[in-house]
């Protein structure tokens, strides 16, 4: 599990929900960083009064209650998401955790322009949660790709279930939507369902011991079937390329917009990202927040 988790929180019901599952993602005796970022004035005279940082960062450990391992900062930054990106480098944490708001009556993802540009340039993972976190993380999900990169966000997603004693499932998706089904980078196509099944098997083969893998290899439209996916699981992983480049997902612009319509939450997990694992029988201190 990870064991450096900043949260964004600015008292919005939103953020209340990042704090949740920020808490649910923090290995047992991992550090919590608490940001109620400060955004410098447009006229360059300084920051904003921070009264109301003080009032959010409160609003914070009240919600928290006892937990251990807390700090709060109220960095100052020309914008959120640059004040974020900075604390999480300065500090060495390995998981941002921003909120979201819902579409009304449709049930999807909204990200405000804070948690979007949060998800760009991130020096770490991101995770975006929804409305209402889940009590327990018991079911991920994570989409594979085909490609080494997508192999790796395999397995942090199983270090991640091992650590949180969840069930995985695991899903390829051949692509059908154009002439030529296709799978993977490297254009596995006429027998992409054959690649796409020899590839699935060589990711999970050696995986940690999680309580139960589900691997599934489906066809059609790979957005529809993550979104398929996110409303069966309480955390679905994506992996991107390189450092927080969210409009460069493994899956491309399919996990873009995954991230913005999916009902649950979800982890963003840049390439080379390590998710720690915590020792074995441990388990999240119960949720305060």
């Amino acid at each position: 599990m990870f064991t450096r988790v900043l949260v964004g929180f600015d008292g919005t019901p939103a953020s209340v929900s990042a704090l949740r599952l920020a808490h649910r993602l923090a290995g047992p005796g991992a550090d919590l960083i608490v940001a109620s970022v400060v955004p410098a004035t447009r006229r360059g005279l300084g920051v904003a009064a921070p009264a109301d940082a003080t009032a959010h960062l409160d609003h914070a450990r009240a919600l928290l209650g006892h937990r251990g391992h807390v700090e709060y900062v109220a960095p100052a930054a020309s914008s959120v998401s640059r004040g974020l990106h900075r604390i999480a480098a300065e500090t060495m944490c390995d998981l941002i955790v921003v909120g979201s708001s819902r579409r009304r009556g449709a049930g999807h993802v909204l990200l405000g322009s804070n948690s979007e540009a949060t998800l760009h340039g991130a020096p770490c993972a991101v995770a975006v949660a929804p409305d209402e976190p889940p009590a327990r993380l018991d079911r991920l999900g994570v989409m594979f790709d085909g490609t080494p990169a997508g192999e790796r966000v395999v397995r942090g997603a199983a270090e991640l279930a091992q650590g949180h004693d969840a069930a995985l499932t695991v899903l390829a998706v051949v692509d059908t939507r154009h002439d030529r089904a296709a799978f993977a980078d490297a254009g596995l196509s006429g027998d992409a369902r054959a690649g796409a099944r020899a590839a699935l098997a060589a990711a999970t083969a050696d995986l940690p011991a999680v309580r139960r893998v589900h691997r599934q290899l489906h066809q059609g439209d790979p957005v529809h079937e993550a979104l398929s996916l996110g409303r069966d699981v309480d955390l679905l992983v994506l992996g991107s390329r390189g450092q927080g480049a969210v409009l460069r997902l493994l899956l491309g612009s399919v996990s873009t917009k995954v991230v913005r319509r999916a009902r649950c939450a979800v982890l963003v997990m840049p390439e080379g990202a390590r998710v720690p694992v915590a020792a074995p029988g441990l388990r999240p201190e119960p949720a305060a927040a």
